[in-house]
């Protein structure tokens, strides 16, 4: 086997472990990162300006569930760690592998070309620095991160106060005082909710909470055991349970859907009830079809009138928003937690289309026809992205030391679909459909 030269554009949780893998793998890896700090949307006010990280931020997947294969997080920390501890316990991975010389902080990637006959001309641009250079690669890793270049609802009418994406919100004072506004939170995800709620607890005026639709709330904790517990959830590194593993492929996540979206309804139904009760949209049919918002506060903010259930904006007009129901209010700030869109200025878009927010790819990783370019972390699963990052980094590894071999153009393209506008993904059964292709592929 000989090691081939990868560049990985990210160094955040994804393109930390797809270092760090790659490396094991045998090759030759330099991870680019454009901010001075790793640890991506983990780093709090990163100078890179693409973190999404506010001061109350943890994780929303428990540290069984987003751990490395081979690195646990801290046994005596929270089961839902804080922004600060993910950052740390990142940088500690990097030290426990020693490949901290393989990154390169302070580095953008601001453009990249195919080379003819394989391989890619990568152009690095040092902070500081006003003369680029082009380094030349086996095989470029964009793992860059799909919660960064964020999208703001165009209303029509105009607005007398601020309009904000969950992004810039660092805390309830910045960067806007809460205590005493009229806030309205558009979009009822993980973070449009506890921000709602976070802000409600300030001291705001008051609170709305708007929706286009509905999406199915679960809470971290039940009688103070992770939620997630009780599901059938599988890190990508366990064993599969014997029904799922000898299920054929092809009914397997149909059965998961259906096992899981049963649990949830069974556990959560009559809480959802409630939310509808409240003003909130009705969530889909299946829990699964949609990724759950994961909040413990926001019934009880709701319950007690701290927060107001809305319907959509359909206007701006002042001082006032107009919803949907015809219903007019006053407010002072509008923060968008409505999401990003998928973006890699750094690749042509006569390469990849990411016109429909998504990419088409085999195995969720490598774009069909094309053996050297890779997208690590665009995923949807029913947990952490983390270790789903892992399971896709071994994956190229095997690739790129031809110990696996690709099937062939037409079939890569048949098997191809959608990384982010699909059913959420199981963790478990994800790392065992690459295991299983790996085997298939062998060489």
């Amino acid at each position: 086997m000989i090691g081939k030269k990868i560049c990985v554009v990210g160094g955040g949780p994804a393109g930390l472990t797809t270092t760090k893998t790659l490396i094991a793998a045998g090759h030759e890896v330099e991870c680019i990162e454009m901010s001075p700090y790793i640890g991506g949307h983990w780093v709090l006010e990163n100078p890179n300006g693409r973190s999404a990280a506010y001061r109350s931020l943890t994780t929303n997947t428990t540290k069984k569930m987003s751990r490395f294969s081979d690195y646990e997080l801290p046994q005596h920390w929270p089961t839902y760690p804080s922004h600060t501890q993910m950052r740390q316990w990142l940088e500690c991975y990097v030290d426990h592998f020693s490949f901290r010389e393989c990154i390169q902080t302070n580095t953008e990637v601001v453009a990249t070309q195919p080379r003819l006959g394989g391989g890619w001309a990568v152009t690095l641009l040092k902070a500081g620095s006003e003369q680029s250079t082009v380094v030349e690669y086996d095989a470029l890793v964009a793992a860059s991160g799909s919660y960064w270049d964020y999208q703001i609802p165009q209303w029509p009418g105009s607005f007398d106060g601020s309009i904000i994406h969950a992004q810039d919100y660092i805390d309830p004072h910045k960067p806007f005082a809460a205590d005493g506004a009229n806030v309205v939170v558009v979009g009822i995800g993980n973070t449009g909710c506890e921000l709602a709620c976070e802000i409600a607890q300030a001291g705001a005026a008051s609170v709305q909470l708007s929706a286009r639709s509905g999406t199915w709330v679960v809470p971290r904790l039940i009688n103070g055991v992770p939620a997630s517990d009780s599901s059938p959830m599988v890190h990508p590194s366990d064993p599969i349970p014997a029904l799922l593993r000898w299920t054929p492929s092809a009914y397997r996540e149909r059965l998961f859907e259906w096992l899981t979206g049963k649990k949830i309804k069974q556990m959560y139904g009559t809480r959802m009830a409630r939310f509808q009760q409240l003003g909130f949209p009705p969530p889909p049919e299946n829990p699964i079809f949609k990724r759950p918002t994961i909040s413990d506060d926001i019934l009880a903010y709701l319950e007690c009138g701290a927060i107001t259930a809305k319907p959509a904006i359909e206007r701006l007009d002042g001082k006032n928003i107009v919803y949907s129901n015809g219903e007019s209010v006053r407010a002072d700030f509008i923060l968008c937690a409505t999401g990003y869109r998928l973006s890699f200025p750094y690749i042509d878009n006569s390469l990849i289309d990411t016109s429909t927010n998504d990419l088409n790819l085999f195995c969720g990783i490598v774009p069909p026809q094309c053996d050297d370019l890779f997208f690590i972390g665009v995923s949807r699963p029913l947990g952490s992205f983390w270790p789903l990052a892992e399971v896709q980094a071994q994956f190229v590894g095997e690739l790129l030391a031809q110990r696996y071999q690709l099937p062939s153009a037409a079939t890569q393209l048949r098997r191809s679909r959608p990384a982010l506008n699909r059913v959420s993904t199981s963790p478990g059964l994800y790392g065992l459909a690459l295991r299983e292709e790996l085997a298939r592929g062998a060489c």
